[in-house]
């Protein structure tokens, strides 16, 4: 991090606190590493998952997701009981507010439950909470136990020691938080050209690793598809 703005010190392998502060790259390191865990974790749902459940209640349509996921990080996913009898539950389906405000619709299935995520302001702790709500035609209409199941993705702890690593995320993943953390560092000293730079380049190597980590069978192993061309070249050179 130091040697991408300057502040290094190569007699001591360290960062040097200065225009940029300590304070500050620690705190730039750790958005980085929960925005950068949120969708490799997303990309790999069935390692990362955890569940919480809360009750409906007829006629509400927001429901915060305090409780048992108050460590929430991002949804993966939302069900609920469509009736008090139901045994099973249904999915719901996520909608983009703004595209849900502009034509009323998704491209979802036919009659399914709907919802839109919400970030919501909890007034007895001073911070936002990640709620969903549940459009006009979707509302619950009954008071039903665990009425609601959500698929989640848990928030990492922080890292504040130097010898703290980025829980679960694989080595090569750790540079990008370097690179995340330089780019509000190089905004404060003025160095927008370079930051947009190191932002588009970040979106990249992002796009990248996540297009690889979708390519994965039912039972979780990769799938490559190299041309014919390549698979010989590969044989070749280790006959």
């Amino acid at each position: 991090m130091g040697s991408k703005i300057n502040q290094y010190d190569d007699t001591t392998d360290s960062f040097v606190s200065g225009f940029v502060t300590t304070a500050e790259v620690d705190r730039w390191i750790n958005q980085s590493f929960e925005d950068i865990y949120k969708w490799y974790a997303l990309a790999n749902k069935g390692r990362f998952s955890s569940t919480a459940t809360t009750d409906t209640a007829a006629n509400q349509a927001v429901y915060t997701l305090g409780g048992d996921a108050a460590d929430l990080l991002a949804i993966e996913s939302v069900f609920v009981y469509l009736t008090a009898t139901d045994t099973d539950y249904t999915r719901a389906y996520p909608l983009d507010p703004s595209d849900y405000f502009l034509s009323g619709s998704e491209k979802v299935p036919e009659g399914a439950p709907k919802f839109i995520e919400r970030q919501i302001y909890n007034t007895d702790t001073n911070h936002y909470e990640l709620a969903i709500e549940f459009p006009e035609d979707c509302i619950p209409t009954a008071t039903i136990t665990d009425g609601i199941k959500i698929m989640y993705i848990e928030r990492p702890p922080l890292m504040s020691a130097d010898t703290d690593v980025p829980e679960k995320l694989p080595r090569e993943l750790h540079k990008l938080l370097v690179l995340g953390a330089s780019i509000p560092a190089l905004e404060k000293m003025g160095e927008f050209e370079t930051a947009s730079y190191l932002e588009g380049k970040l979106s990249n190597a992002i796009k990248s690793f996540y297009l690889q980590e979708q390519s994965t069978t039912s039972k979780g192993v990769k799938i490559i598809r190299p041309t014919r061309r390549d698979i010989n070249k590969f044989y070749f050179r280790n006959s």
